[in-house]
């Protein structure tokens, strides 16, 4: 007597991968870029050198105001909140190479030592990636510049003659500094989309440290003429312009922008790196 074995179908690829439970959702790719970011050394460092240089020069430059003494004019509340804030974030100068550069060196860097293959097998998709990447990236920036900005208030502002921040105040004080926290994750993110776009590592900080501080000095050498007056236009929707319009009200080239168009033009900024990061992703091999 024999028996009948009947072979059971195979199970779909659809149906496999719905009932894995090792399915990678985009909750992992964030957790494994927060992981890869933070096991960094050189992210602690990139932290860190942001934390030093912007307290650093938040007391000299208190210092030099306090060298005034009683010389200097007296204030309302909110022209003593502007230049407070212009205390606490004038070293954005500086910290916005550092978060280009953090941006583009975790892409650049998975580039020079092949990492990315294996980034890109476990996203097919590539685009999430890329996402969870900036996300990453722009949420640590954030969370560093508001930690760094508020230390740096209040050390400085014991020696402001003219007062600490007034937090009663927030559109002259609080707001200020989300802007700030807010370019530095933008510029962070603007790193990651020329990092995609560029892949190599010293094209890629070339090409950030171009955009965000070069070109501004660059308007510097046009004169104020009637020829050259659409270069000092369109330098106020360059990045930096557009940043510090928004958190210290003027900016280092060109007019300022109100709040809505500064940050739009950084949104935009930041969009057009990340679409051309896409579109690199998408269409050339790792």
């Amino acid at each position: 007597m024999t028996t009948a074995t009947v072979a059971a179908p195979p199970a779909s690829a659809g149906a496999t991968r719905a009932s894995s439970p090792y399915r990678l959702s985009f909750a992992h790719l964030v957790h494994a870029e927060w992981i890869k970011l933070t096991s960094l050394r050189s992210t602690w460092w990139s932290i860190g050198l942001v934390a030093v240089v912007s307290i650093g020069l938040s007391l000299l430059m208190a210092a030099s105001f306090a060298s005034f003494g009683g010389d200097m004019p007296a204030m309302s509340a909110e022209e003593a909140n502007r230049q407070a804030v212009q205390v606490v974030v004038f070293s954005t100068v500086l910290t916005q190479l550092l978060a280009m550069i953090l941006g583009a060196i975790t892409v650049t860097g998975e580039y020079s030592t092949g990492m990315i293959r294996s980034t890109l097998t476990a996203a097919p998709g590539r685009i999430a990636a890329l996402f969870a990447k900036a996300l990453v990236l722009a949420v640590t920036m954030f969370v560093t510049g508001i930690v760094v900005f508020a230390v740096a208030a209040l050390v400085s502002g014991p020696l402001m003659p003219t007062g600490a921040l007034d937090l009663s105040l927030p559109d002259s004080s609080i707001m200020p500094l989300l802007g700030a926290a807010l370019y530095l994750a933008l510029i962070a993110v603007m790193g990651v989309g020329i990092g995609f776009i560029i892949r190599n590592g010293p094209g890629a900080l070339a090409a950030g440290i171009g955009l965000v501080f070069v070109a501004p000095i660059l308007v510097l050498f046009f004169p104020q003429f009637e020829t050259f007056q659409w270069i000092h236009d369109a330098a106020s929707y360059l990045p930096s312009n557009a940043g510090q319009s928004l958190f210290m009200g003027a900016p280092m080239t060109g007019t300022a922008l109100e709040t809505l168009p500064a940050i739009l033009t950084l949104v935009a900024w930041t969009v057009v790196a990340v679409a051309g990061g896409i579109a690199v992703l998408k269409t050339r091999d790792a």
